[in-house]
């Protein structure tokens, strides 16, 4: 059994990463929810049944750029 404390720790770093993604809702603040979000799933899985914390490989979440994205200021 995982001690309260780590689970309470592992929940408030998740929610206050969620709130932010919310507040702002840049995708890398969204990228760092969904981690902190894997971290407290690990908190109540198996050591043989735990998610990677960040997928290396794989995927289909590409980073572009963001001076490629977004139109340019035209005055």
């Amino acid at each position: 059994m995982v001690p309260l404390d780590a689970q309470m720790a592992a929940w408030e770093e998740y929610r206050q990463a969620k709130l932010k993604a919310d507040q702002t809702g840049d995708f890398l603040d969204g990228r760092i929810a969904a981690d902190a979000w894997v971290a407290f799933l690990n908190v109540y899985l198996d050591d043989d049944q735990k998610l990677p914390v960040r997928r290396t490989t794989g995927g289909n979440v590409a980073l572009f750029p963001v001076h490629r994205t977004r139109a340019t200021d035209v005055r």
